[in-house]
């Protein structure tokens, strides 16, 4: 029942952030905007799953701190079946649950020491998001924020650093060549984006459009949306109207980016039979 409710939550919200969408934009302008160059959607899947590909590489990397030591290609398969219900299945159990729940009975560990791995492995990603943004905010129109973006950049390292040395000092060894994964996944979820301008033929403002993307991904994180579906659409239409660009084409660029989580989510159900005896290194 308690699932019930938050589903019925979440597409509340959903319907209601379309709402909000659909009465600020211009119906005419969602009209006009048109595919060109559809190839582009391939190569941005493409990205985007190489991206979840690292993604199963960063968390085995922090397991493996804690001697959970499955093989990546089980671990990999877990990890898109854990995209699956996370995604496609968002009323049951969620995915780092489940995740949680194999590792537990397979390896005989505690369940909140594999549930921290999982919370650090989120957590490395949040702090690659702001390093990469202060980064682009530099090259972009969000020039007010400069100085932000300093701050961000010098900070988040640090932060990390010592969010992992005080309260994940299991995963302290991991530390730097996960930060790495981190940026370079987030890296390729920016050019997964971009691809996708692309198959509009949109290739100006393309910073600007990646930094909100970023902010996007860290709003779309709220646990009131089911994939941050609505989340990503009222970050491009505020933050495109704040640049005075037209932000239809940010909202149905994002839903796009959506789609293609979807499908590619959708691949966990090939694996879930597969997962159900772990094999280890």
């Amino acid at each position: 029942m308690k699932n019930k409710i938050k589903l019925v939550i979440k597409i509340a919200f959903i319907l209601f952030a379309f709402w909000i969408i659909f009465h600020k934009l211009n119906i005419d302008e969602l009209k006009k905007i048109e595919l060109k160059e559809p190839f582009w959607l391939l190569v941005a899947f493409i990205i985007f799953n190489l991206s979840q590909i690292i993604s199963a590489k960063r968390i085995h990397t922090y397991l493996a701190n804690i001697n959970i030591t499955p093989t990546f290609k089980y671990q990999l398969m877990l990890y898109y079946v854990g995209m699956f219900y996370n995604t496609l299945l968002p009323g049951g159990i969620g995915g780092d649950a489940y995740k949680a729940y194999k590792f537990e009975k397979s390896f005989n560990k505690g369940y909140k020491l594999i549930i921290k791995s999982l919370l650090i492995d989120r957590v490395s990603g949040l702090f690659a998001i702001f390093i990469l943004m202060s980064i682009l905010l530099f090259f972009s129109s969000f020039t007010s924020f400069l100085a932000f973006g300093v701050f961000l950049l010098i900070i988040s390292p640090f932060a990390l650093y010592f969010i992992h040395k005080i309260f994940f000092i299991e995963f302290k060894p991991s530390f730097c060549k996960n930060l790495n994964y981190s940026i370079i996944i987030q890296s390729l979820q920016v050019l997964s984006f971009i691809f996708i301008l692309f198959s509009f033929g949109i290739k100006v403002h393309l910073i600007d459009f990646s930094i909100l993307f970023l902010i996007s991904s860290v709003v779309s994180s709220i646990p009131i949306s089911i994939g941050g579906v609505g989340l990503r659409e009222l970050t491009f239409l505020y933050g495109l109207e704040l640049l005075h660009l037209n932000p239809a084409t940010g909202v149905v660029v994002a839903f796009l980016f959506f789609i293609i989580s979807l499908i590619s989510s959708s691949i966990g159900i090939l694996f879930i039979k597969k997962v159900g005896n772990i094999n280890t290194n």
